[in-house]
């Protein structure tokens, strides 16, 4: 899903050069919404789990794409599926190119010994690389980038007056699940976060995830804080959700699709980061080390261990993560907040 949403900075910027460009976006049907607003941009939906799975649900889906007589294929992912499809086009003599994921540099940053200290390029400039090399040269446009349609602001909006929840504190946006545990700052720590932040002023905390276990998570902070705690997992659509970020303070989470999300919106961000790096490619688009906090490298060696996240670590504590206390985080929030 980060993948896919940073693809919006890149399409903007391109069509703000070259308006009278005609895209169109494969993708998972649930990702549309990042395209709604990107005059320009058709999004083709396509559900390879069910109507497009395997090599003959693909072979359907080249069929379909390929009534639409494009004059340029661009892989923009470079998974198996994508090689299958590009490959068919690049027979039938349509024009195809690839990104360069720079699998090779990503792998020499995280190995465990003799780590290449370099900065690589953000997802976001490499999707910009492989459209210059077929000819579009473009700067990239400074956000926000994610903007939300008026009726879904209506919606959020109206959201908002049912729960009774003027901005009378400033709101603090909190995701802290991941996909891989290398990226999960420890659960218990948000509790006393929570409190550390709280003896300070009042906020209002939304929590953002979904899925039993996180809401479960949400539930026990919701009990802890019953007046402070606004549980958004479950109840709002994505792009509703999108527009709620866009009134946040601050959205504090860990390197994960909300980051990217929260920051394409133009809110405030604090990511916490364990086993990944930002210098591999996926850090916050256009943000300083002000929405960073993590342990540096000449403290813990071992970072990065891995591009996208792992369940295991090398040392067996993930120190990367347990370093950061809750101090050290509540500390950042009140400065990010200033």
């Amino acid at each position: 899903m980060g993948d896919v949403v940073l693809l919006v900075p890149m399409l903007r910027s391109l069509l703000a050069k070259y308006p009278d460009l005609d895209i169109h976006v494969l993708t998972r049907p649930k990702f549309a919404a990042f395209f709604q607003n990107i005059k320009g941009v058709t999004v083709i939906p396509a559900d390879v789990d069910k109507e497009y799975k395997g090599l003959k649900g693909l072979w359907r889906l080249f069929q379909k794409l390929k009534s639409e007589k494009f004059e340029l294929i661009i892989d923009l992912h470079d998974h198996l599926r994508t090689k299958f499809l590009r490959s068919l086009f690049f027979l039938t003599g349509i024009h195809t190119e690839v990104f360069k994921k720079g699998r090779s540099e990503k792998k020499q940053l995280t190995r465990s010994n003799h780590k290449l200290n370099k900065v690589l390029p953000h997802t976001v400039e490499r999707y910009q690389e492989v459209l210059e090399r077929c000819g579009y040269h473009f700067p990239l446009l400074e956000g926000p980038h994610l903007l939300s349609q008026n009726n879904v602001v209506q919606v959020l909006d109206a959201w908002l007056v049912q729960n009774d929840l003027p901005k009378k504190e400033r709101w603090i946006g909190v995701a802290p699940f991941a996909m891989h545990r290398s990226k999960i700052w420890p659960l218990e720590n948000y509790h006393q976060l929570l409190s550390l932040l709280l003896q300070k002023e009042t906020f209002r905390f939304f929590l953002f995830g979904g899925g039993a276990k996180e809401i479960a998570f949400f539930n026990s902070l919701k009990k802890e804080f019953p007046t402070q705690v606004t549980i958004i997992a479950g109840v709002m659509k994505l792009d509703q959700e999108l527009a709620l970020m866009k009134k946040l303070d601050l959205m504090l989470c860990v390197d994960s699709s909300n980051m990217h999300f929260a920051v394409l919106t133009g809110a405030p961000v604090l990511s916490i980061w364990g086993g990944t790096h930002p210098s591999v490619g996926f850090g916050p688009f256009q943000r300083n080390e002000e929405s960073i906090i993590q342990i540096s490298n000449d403290e813990l060696s071992c970072r990065p261990c891995s591009v996208y996240g792992k369940e295991t670590c090398a040392r067996g504590d993930f120190a990367c993560m347990t370093m950061i206390t809750p101090q050290m985080v509540a500390e950042r929030v009140s400065k990010s907040l200033l």
